[in-house]
């Protein structure tokens, strides 16, 4: 059983890589808040709909980590049974991402007006998600390249990837708007660039772990369809769940959707250390899961989850502690910079409620449930979190706070429902 310092040294670039994706995003909507509100509000709109995509793709590669981890721990480790596990999982990841490509490019300008974008935003939103959404494969790509790595025990080459694509992002982001005045087509051309060199990078490290020549004819593993699917509704449940929020939040007027767009950029940061470590908990679960070992299983969980929660408490309040400086990095506009300071604060009061749901719903991937935790998250975003955020915002004019306190409550109702069927399934494993 690992130690809390060797979880730690072992989680530590997933939660720097992490971090470093978070960059992307954030590095975009500083670049184009010099522009304009209405670029921001674009690229955020845009942005929303992308994380679905890649919702998807974490979810496939988090399976992926799961399957790998699993028969590494049980000695299964003959070359033709793991080239068979890449070649599928690279095959089904391009299978998605150029579905969802062709998706973007022909109903970008319709889907952003149904979330309510309208003139400018509208305009420049189905430019980015036109481009950065049509070659989302690459996004894709990257993320499976990145999930047989750290399933290897290779955490490092991931974050050194996100490092570098996150630099030439910004390189390149920056160059061409302010070099070639390209405005928001140029954050996404920068976008693109960025994680074409990223996936290239990754597929040169992957060496004997890179899918065949032929890989396309690899026969998809039922095991991985049937865990890949409750898992990516998940993640998709909760992110269509969240596109439908931006809907109520762009009828508070898009000053207050611009200011919530600031403050969700700043506090990705407070998620840094929770998704880095649920990397680590799926691994960890699946390989005593495999023993199978109870009591390692409970231990991990439980040292994960404080370990988690400690670090993004400590990252919450510094950020809410100097949010009026961070704010100012992206606007000077007031009514914005209090929505932001709105989502700063309720993002670290819930902190116990978010680091126990994302825990919990890694250790039932881990196990091999995946549809425990999309059952959970679909009743909490659409019968709570969407439902009473509704309300709240609109017929009792909570605004934004009201929003906010139905994602609190969401997160509270999941984490409580995880951890009383996860202490159930361990006393019957």
């Amino acid at each position: 059983m690992k130690s809390n310092k060797a979880i730690i040294k072992f989680a530590l670039p997933a939660i720097i890589e992490n971090f470093l994706q978070m960059l992307v995003g954030i590095s975009d909507t500083m670049i184009v808040a010099h522009l304009s509100l209405s670029a921001v509000a674009a690229v955020s709109l845009a942005n929303n709909l992308i994380t679905v995509y890649q919702a998807i793709f974490i979810a496939l590669g988090t399976i992926v980590s799961s399957l790998f981890a699993k028969k590494l721990a049980t000695k299964m480790t003959q070359k033709i049974a793991q080239q068979q596990l890449i070649d599928a999982a690279v095959k089904l990841t391009l299978i998605i991402g150029l579905l969802l490509g062709a998706f973007s490019v022909l109903f970008a300008h319709p889907v952003l007006r149904i979330f309510g974008a309208s003139g400018s935003v509208l305009e420049l939103s189905t430019i980015y998600l036109s481009l950065v959404g049509g070659l989302i494969f690459l996004l894709g790509l990257m993320t499976t390249f990145g999930a047989f790595l750290r399933a290897s025990g290779n955490t490092k080459t991931p974050m050194w990837a996100s490092l570098l694509a996150n630099i030439l992002n910004l390189i390149f982001s920056a160059t061409l708007i302010f070099g070639f005045h390209l405005g928001v087509l140029g954050t996404a051309l920068g976008a693109v660039l960025a994680r074409l060199i990223g996936t290239i990078f990754l597929y040169q490290k992957l060496k004997e772990k890179r899918p065949s020549h032929h890989f396309y004819r690899a026969k998809i593993n039922s095991e991985l369809i049937k865990l890949s699917l409750p898992a990516a509704a998940e993640r998709l449940s909760m992110r269509l769940g969240d596109l439908l929020i931006m809907m109520i939040i762009v009828r508070l007027g898009e000053r207050v959707f611009a200011g919530n767009a600031i403050g969700e950029s700043i506090t990705q940061f407070n998620y840094m250390p929770v998704f880095g470590m649920n990397t680590v908990t799926v691994i960890l679960v699946a390989q005593a899961f495999a023993q199978p070992d109870r009591q390692s299983i409970k231990s991990y969980v439980k040292r994960t989850y404080w370990l988690s929660t400690a670090m993004m408490a400590v990252i919450g309040f510094s950020i809410l502690l100097a949010s009026n400086v961070l704010n100012a990095l992206f606007t000077a506009d007031p009514v914005a910079m209090q929505a932001s300071s709105v989502v700063l604060l309720f993002s670290f009061l819930g902190t116990f409620f978010v680091t126990g749901t994302t825990t919990y719903t890694a250790a039932f991937q881990g196990m091999g449930n995946t549809n425990l935790p999309f059952y959970a998250t679909t009743v909490g975003m659409f019968g709570i979190r969407l439902l009473l955020g509704a309300i709240l915002a609109l017929p009792l004019k909570m605004g934004l706070e009201g929003v906010w306190l139905a994602v609190l409550l969401d997160n509270f109702f999941r984490f409580i429902f995880l951890k009383i069927k996860f202490d159930r399934q361990l006393k019957i494993l």
